[in-house]
């Protein structure tokens, strides 16, 4: 930041963030990072799920505020907002510029809160279906937000649909349209064919295998275990790499969903048996990322791209995608990855990247050079501070 610029600061709330995995704390944790390093303050105001894990700490210089959280009765999560307020008066600057990622717990209570004291306020949503326009309007539980979100600051979106969503309600209002990036490391990583020999032996993995790398909780909304029965159709020989949570630890939002995961996990184990990998939640994801050959999206709704989707592109690995909004923006059929709408779709597609090697190899090179254009980190960061010095704040010049 140059020094005839003020900081700004910045209060981000968002469901959970490190050492939680969940995407929208990521990219929460993403962005804080980034303002921060430029010379901004930055707080992250998140649950505490069970109550589990530090109430305070700093992290890369972003100021995390964690409020206790139990959601096992409507009477403790009406305890959490009350905690949720009274954090917020002892701790929120209300002169500040406030994010909220998406219809977390108590965010109607932000955004009221934010209203009444005149504080800048961006709604960014996260998961279409969830907390687009359509979705947070329904009669009856969206009275409130029909009469509070048309008074909030911004919109921020990942992509044309969720901003198609909100300017169908708010044609006047200031957005933003950005997808969430990437940081640099993930460009800069590689591996030799050595370490990748050591991995796939490691992992129990053929040389000749075709890698499926699929990532996200083992729920019903990522497209498990649909698509187990799906890959079990395959006669070639492949294995997929699954990296995420099949059993969460008691501070994790996720944990209320292991019976589901468990139950997934061993529905995968049955049907594919020794062509699947679980390889759990992973500090340093990326030589898994460039060990794969295609990565894949089951999923029926996200905030698209996710954190994942960003991370292979950067990776240079092709995306094997479903069809569902948010898409287009990102994967071009053909170009950068495939998608498909069905199983039949899904089956020829997948075996059609399985046998042909150039197809896999021009669909890498141009999923990185997707990713060096439009995903960098500092990118998005320079381009979001420009919407909120010049949109919201109503500065004149732009931030450097």
């Amino acid at each position: 930041m140059d020094a005839s610029q003020k900081s700004i600061t910045y209060c981000i709330f968002t469901s959970e963030t490190i050492p939680a995995f969940a995407g929208d704390g990521r990219s929460a944790m993403l962005l804080a990072r980034n303002l921060a390093h430029k010379g901004n303050k930055v707080f992250i105001f998140c649950l505490n799920p069970m109550g589990k894990l530090k109430k305070r700490e700093n992290i890369d210089g972003v100021f995390i505020v964690r409020i206790k959280y139990f959601y096992r009765s409507i009477i403790n999560r009406l305890i959490f907002r009350f905690k949720l307020l009274t954090s917020l008066l002892l701790n929120a600057d209300f002169n500040s510029v406030w994010i909220i990622y998406g219809a977390m717990p108590g965010y109607k209570l932000i955004a009221v809160l934010a209203v009444l004291t005149r504080t800048k306020l961006v709604f960014r949503s996260t998961l279409w279906g969830f907390d687009d326009a359509q979705a947070l309007f329904k009669f009856p539980s969206g009275l409130i937000n029909r009469l509070i979100f048309p008074k909030l600051s911004g919109y921020y979106s990942l992509n044309s649909s969720f901003s198609l969503s909100w300017k169908q309600r708010f044609k006047n209002a200031k957005f933003f349209q950005s997808f969430q990036g990437v940081s640099s490391d993930w460009f800069c990583y590689s591996i030799s064919r050595e370490e990748t020999r050591m991995l796939r032996k490691k992992l129990d993995i053929s040389e000749n295998s075709f890698i499926i790398l699929v990532v996200g909780h083992l729920i019903k909304r990522k497209g498990f275990p649909e698509i187990f029965n799906w890959l079990a159709r395959l006669e070639d020989d492949f294995v997929l790499l699954h990296l995420g949570s099949y059993e969460a630890p008691n501070w994790d939002i996720m944990f209320r969903h292991n019976n589901e995961m468990k139950k997934n996990k061993a529905l995968a184990e049955e049907i594919l048996g020794s062509r699947i990998r679980f390889l759990g939640r992973q500090t340093d994801p990326k030589p898994y990322y460039r060990l794969a050959h295609v990565y894949l999206v089951a999923s029926y709704a996200e905030g698209y791209p996710p954190n994942s989707v960003n991370e292979a592109l950067a990776s240079g690995l092709p995306i094997l995608t479903r069809q569902i909004p948010g898409v287009a923006d990102v994967v071009a059929d053909g170009i950068n990855g495939l998608i498909f709408s069905n199983e039949n779709e899904f089956i020829v597609k997948l075996t059609t990247l399985i046998h042909n090697r150039e197809l896999l190899e021009e669909l890498s090179r141009n999923a990185i050079t997707f990713a060096r254009d439009n995903l960098r980190i500092e990118k998005v960061v320079n381009q979001f501070e420009e919407f909120i010095s010049t949109e919201i704040l109503n500065k004149i010049g732009k931030p450097v």
